[in-house]
């Protein structure tokens, strides 16, 4: 590998460390230029995009990665096929799933973290596309067991402003979970999302003594509320 390469590569890793995203993926479109067959860099450049809410942007990058590495990087084909979900691509999105998904790899966590980095940027619509693939293509994964992970689609769902579907899930959860850190805090995000911000910080607070401080956002959620209750 070239050495002016390997410096780029390490200053974009620093860059990103630091949470630097857009001049990261400055950083490693340089590392391409230098050498068009660096994979690692292109798929660190879909990453960033989709963690700057830019998933048409990230398409590109992932599609080059993955297509290089022979459709054999199951983890850049799971964020290339939650990438094509996101921007209503789904037919191509299912191929990509149909070859890699198995009992020894599961696409959910990607296109559950996808969903998040979408939502945090508002890009709701997108956002919302892979929930409704988690809900439907996912619906049996093991994922699903964990009822963390059924608080972040919640959370999603709220973000969006889908607060009656939101609460219907937070519902079920609280029936399935009771008295649980999950479910107060996803009681707490659709009373964020219904503007109720008195209900929505005694929840979070309940929610943190739980046990939800393992979660960060929460605390960070906390603040806010109390900012804005």
């Amino acid at each position: 590998m070239k050495e002016e390469l390997i410096e780029k590569l390490n200053q974009a890793r620093l860059s990103k460390k630091h949470f630097k995203l857009e001049e990261t993926v400055a950083l490693l479109k340089e590392c391409l230029e230098i050498d068009p067959s660096c994979l690692i860099a292109a798929a660190q450049a879909g990453i960033c995009l989709l963690l700057l809410g830019q998933p048409e942007e990230a398409e590109s990058f992932l599609k080059k990665t993955f297509k290089e590495a022979e459709q054999k990087d199951l983890p850049v084909g799971a964020y290339l096929a939650a990438c094509l979900t996101s921007i209503g691509k789904e037919d191509q999105a299912s191929e990509i799933l149909n070859d890699i998904q198995s009992d020894e790899f599961s696409a959910a966590e990607t296109y559950m973290l996808v969903a998040e980095m979408l939502s945090e940027k508002k890009r709701h619509e997108q956002a919302v596309r892979l929930i409704d693939a988690l809900s439907t293509r996912f619906s049996q994964d093991s994922f699903f067991t964990r009822p963390v992970n059924h608080y972040r689609l919640i959370r999603v769902l709220a973000h969006a402003g889908l607060a009656d579907i939101a609460g219907q899930l937070a519902d079920t959860l609280s029936e399935t979970f009771p008295d649980s850190w999950e479910a107060l805090a996803s009681k707490a995000s659709v009373a964020i999302a219904e503007e109720k911000y008195e209900d929505a910080y005694t929840l979070t607070v309940q929610a943190l003594k739980k046990g939800g401080a393992s979660y960060p956002l929460l605390a960070a959620q906390q603040h806010w509320l109390a900012m804005n209750k």
